[in-house]
Order: structure tokens, then C-alpha cells, then sequence
């Protein structure tokens, strides 16, 4: 089409056309104002209490928002997640009680449940429990050595059931001098190369005698680094 055959279309259908809709949307205008002078006072006022109620959350929610989740929102998840805390979970817990009296172990083993008793192979008796989860080992000089709970609380409720079992038996029993000796705990991250971290100070690696390494993080705390990432820490 030539130039001029286009410039008369656009006069006859749309230029034509465009002051139709101008008047159109004028006369819709027109009856929505109205429509709302018809409508009652009881109405109008819900009306422009809703629209500034909702105008007034929107402001709010855009003040209360706090600048971390903009910034949040920009980060991958790849790089949030490495943010992330490692807690390590306490797996261990060892302690030692004095009952204060001679323990016949042979009777112990003949009267009592969930009892292990081989005096060849080990000189105390292995007894368990299972509210909460423990074992001890009872020697004949009235010590009791509690372990496999997941808290201190834990083992004193498990010492001292483990003392009320043998009291039941007939043994004056008393309940003395409890302490703490060790706290296992683990947790799991990255794969870490041990060879690189050998170097660093109060690290100890050999692997012709063990396939781990040792850390010293502080007096009384060390920790056992493996290379798949697993992290073993003793208190």
C-alpha cells in the first residue's frame, strides 16, 4: 500500500474512531459517579474504610519488613545454606558413682534381668536399662561406671535407678560422690583433605596407625576430624 492509501485508512477507521472511545469511556465515568451518589451513607463509609485499611496494612507490611529478607532473597540457597551452624549432637555421656559397699556380682547376675556377667573376660557385670537408655558397669568395690545417655540429667536418672535395682536385691546402697568424666559429641559437614590440615597447630595425623585426625581445640577439649567429614568431639 502507498503512503497515502495508509493515511487515509488511519482518518476514516482510526482517527475517526478515537473521539467514539473518549466519549464512551466519558459516559462510563459519568454513571459510576452516579451510581455512587445513589448509594446510601451507611455504604460509602465502609467503602472508604476498607480502601484506607488496606492502604495502611500495605504501608506497615513495607516498614515492619526487615532489610534481611531483601537481602535474603538475593542470596542462593547454595550459598544461604552454607551459613548455617554446625550443633554438634552429644552421643556419649560417661560418669561414675561410689555405692559405698561390697557387691556379690555372682548374686547380682543370678537374680536380676538384662545382665551380662563373664568374669574371664571382664572383671565387672554389665547391666541395662532401657528408660532412659543406658548401661553400667558395676564392680565388686561398689563403683558403677553409667554411659550411653544423651545428657548429664540423663545419666544421674540412670545411676540412680541402676542403685535402686540393687537395693531392691538386698545391698545397703548409697548414692555418692557422682561425676562427669567424659562428653562425646558429633556432628557431620564438608569432606575435609587431612593432609593440608596437618600442618596447622595441635594437629596430629598418622595414618599408618589411624585413619583420622586428632585436633587439641583447648585443654580438655579435642576432636577427631575424619576425612568424610564427620567431627567426634571429647570433653
Amino acid at each position: 500500500m502507498e503512503e497515502s492509501a495508509l493515511e487515509r485508512y488511519f482518518d476514516k477507521y482510526i482517527a475517526d474512531d478515537a473521539p467514539h472511545r473518549d466519549e464512551e469511556e466519558q459516559n462510563e465515568e459519568k454513571d459510576e459517579e452516579e451510581f455512587i451518589k445513589l448509594l446510601p451513607d451507611e455504604l460509602l463509609t465502609l467503602m472508604e474504610s476498607r480502601e484506607s485499611s488496606q492502604d495502611r496494612s500495605q504501608r506497615s507490611e513495607q516498614s515492619v519488613r526487615p532489610p534481611e529478607e531483601t537481602n535474603r532473597s538475593s542470596i542462593p540457597r547454595s550459598l544461604d545454606s552454607k551459613g548455617q551452624k554446625l550443633i554438634p549432637k552429644i552421643n556419649n555421656v560417661i560418669s561414675t558413682v561410689d555405692l559405698c559397699c561390697h557387691l556379690d556380682l555372682n548374686y547380682i547376675a543370678a537374680n536380676a534381668w538384662n545382665v551380662q556377667y563373664n568374669e574371664k573376660r571382664f572383671l565387672g557385670l554389665n547391666m541395662r536399662i532401657r528408660k532412659p537408655r543406658a548401661t553400667g558397669n558395676i564392680y565388686s568395690t561398689g563403683k558403677l561406671v553409667c554411659l550411653g545417655t544423651e545428657s548429664v540429667e540423663e545419666s544421674r536418672v540412670a545411676a540412680r535407678r541402676l542403685a535402686r535395682i540393687l537395693q531392691k536385691l538386698g545391698f545397703p546402697v548409697r548414692f555418692l560422690k557422682f561425676k562427669v568424666h567424659n562428653i562425646t559429641a558429633s556432628c557431620k559437614t564438608h569432606p575435609v583433605n587431612l593432609e593440608l590440615m596437618a600442618n596447622h597447630r595441635g594437629c596430629s595425623y598418622e595414618p599408618e596407625l589411624f585413619p583420622a585426625l586428632f585436633y587439641s581445640v583447648m585443654p580438655g577439649m579435642n576432636v577427631t576430624v575424619h576425612r568424610g567429614g564427620t567431627l567426634s568431639f571429647t570433653v
